[in-house]
C-alpha cells in the first residue's frame, strides 16, 4: 500500500497485523529510536564513521543481537540498524529485521529524506518506506496493508509532520553552539513514526556519569523516557507500547564525530525487565562506512 500524503485526509487507513513474535524486541529497539532527541544546530563534525553492537536479554536471558551503522560525508549521512534473534530466543522465533535511514547532514542536524523498515519472522514480512522533507511525511508505503482494531486510530496527514523517524532521532548531536557547549541530549520531547505507529517520547534527565565499556569511554548521561502513544499500531488490545513503563537510557558521547548515542537502556514491560547493553564499538574513519548484511 503506498500512500502519497496532503492536506486531505488519508482513505487507506494505516492499520495494524501484529509482529508477535517480535514485540519485545521490536519495543527494545524501537525504544533505541525513541529515546533520543532533536538533533541540535550547530558546526559540523567531520567525516567518518560509527559501528556499534548491542546485546538485547529479555527477563534475564539473551533475545537478540542488534547493529547500528553510521557514515558521514560531507552534506549527506546514512545509518542503519540490523538485529536478529539469539540465543535459545531463535528456537521459538527466528526474527530479524533492519530499519535504514539516510538524509542531508546540516549545521549538525540530520534531516531525514527516507527512511526504510523490514522486519521478517518466519514467512511473515512488514516493510514500510517514508519518503520525507524537512521533518514532514510525504510519501508512505505499507506492504503489507495493516487493519487497525476498533481500539487504535489511524494515522492521519495532521500526525506526519515536525516528527523524526526512529533512526535519525537515535543520534544526537554534540557539537558547539556559537561557542558554547553542547546541550543535554535529555529535557526534551520528541515526536516519531515509523509508518506502523506515532508516539511521543519524553526525556528527561536523571543523572551523569563516566564510563568505560566495550571500546566506548567517556562522559555519560541518563535519561528518562516516557511513551506516549498517539496513533497507528498502539492502544487496543494488541499494544504493547502503551503498556511499557519508563524506559532508562544512557547516552555516551563518540568525540571523533561530537554526537551522542545509546551505550544502554533498561526498560519493564509486561512480561518482563528489557535490556540493551553496548557489547562493541568502533569509531575510526571508514571502519564501518559499508553496513554488514543482515
Amino acid at each position: 500500500m503506498r500512500m502519497k500524503l496532503s492536506n486531505s485526509p488519508l482513505r487507506d487507513h494505516v492499520s495494524t497485523r501484529t509482529l508477535r513474535a517480535g514485540r519485545t524486541k521490536h519495543l527494545a529497539l524501537s525504544a533505541l529510536g525513541v529515546c533520543a532527541a532533536l538533533s541540535i544546530p550547530g558546526t559540523a563534525a567531520a567525516d567518518g564513521d560509527i559501528r556499534a553492537a548491542y546485546a538485547v536479554t529479555f527477563a534475564g536471558l539473551p533475545f537478540a543481537n542488534a547493529t547500528l551503522d553510521l557514515a558521514l560525508r560531507g552534506s549527506g549521512y546514512t545509518a542503519r540498524v540490523a538485529y536478529r534473534t539469539a540465543g535459545a530466543s531463535r528456537l521459538l522465533s527466528n526474527a530479524a529485521g533492519s530499519a535504514a535511514s539516510s538524509g542531508a547532514y546540516k549545521n549538525g542536524r540530520l534531516v531525514p529524506a527516507a527512511f526504510d523498515l523490514e522486519h521478517r519472522n518466519g514467512q511473515r514480512r512488514q516493510k514500510v518506506s517514508l519518503g520525507m522533507t524537512e521533518g514532514a511525511v510525504k510519501t508512505m508505503t505499507v506492504d503489507p496493508p495493516l487493519e487497525l482494531t476498533s481500539g487504535q486510530l489511524p494515522i492521519e496527514p495532521k500526525h506526519l509532520t515536525a516528527i523524526a523517524d526512529p533512526l535519525s532521532a537515535l543520534l544526537i548531536s554534540a557539537v558547539k553552539v556559537d561557542g558554547k557547549p553542547p546541550a543535554s541530549p535529555c529535557d526534551r520531547t520528541l515526536s516519531v513514526v515509523d509508518g506502523l505507529r506515532r508516539y511521543d517520547a519524553r526525556l528527561e534527565p536523571q543523572s551523569t556519569g563516566n564510563t568505560t565499556m566495550k571500546g566506548f569511554a567517556g562522559p555519560t548521561t541518563i535519561c528518562r523516557v516516557a511513551l506516549t502513544p498517539v496513533a497507528g499500531m498502539i492502544g487496543g488490545s494488541n499494544s504493547r507500547l502503551a503498556d511499557a513503563g519508563p524506559i532508562d537510557i544512557t547516552f555516551g558521547r563518540a568525540n571523533r564525530l561530537d554526537l551522542y548515542l545509546p551505550i544502554s537502556l533498561q526498560a519493564r514491560t509486561g512480561y518482563g525487565a528489557v535490556s540493551v547493553v553496548l557489547t562493541d564499538f568502533a569509531d575510526d574513519v571508514q571502519t564501518a562506512a559499508t553496513p554488514r548484511p543482515n
